[in-house]
């Protein structure tokens, strides 16, 4: 395995991911690997407030954001969707994450920039 640094909104982003794949399949697997990321995510943040991060609105909306996206992307590959909407969920996907990280990280910036918005 590899450690990467990386911004907070980025590392709850992944969280989040792997809780939708967890609520699909809730396997030891998916579950393992929700709880492990989980934990490697507490033992990094100061004052451990990752319940209140877990129980805000900004990271439900993240998590509605990545479902939206990967329904979105499913339905686009029957082509029942456009591309476009695919990028408008994505890019409300990154406002999440934007909004995650400025109202519990507001001292480290956000490194992911979407280009052309």
């Amino acid at each position: 395995m590899i450690d990467l640094r990386v911004d907070e909104c980025f590392a709850f982003d992944y969280l989040s991911i792997l809780y939708i794949k967890m609520k699909k399949d809730p396997s030891s697997e998916k579950t393992k690997s929700y709880n492990e990321c989980l934990e490697h995510i507490k033992t990094q943040i100061k004052d451990n407030h990752t319940t209140e991060i877990l129980e805000s609105k900004e990271y439900l909306d993240l998590i509605n954001a990545n479902e939206k996206t990967f329904i979105s992307v499913d339905m686009a590959k029957k082509d029942l969707v456009p591309a476009s909407h695919v990028d408008s969920c994505n890019y409300r996907r990154f406002l999440c994450k934007q909004n995650l990280q400025n109202k519990f990280f507001m001292d480290n910036r956000m490194v992911e920039e979407k280009i052309g918005y």
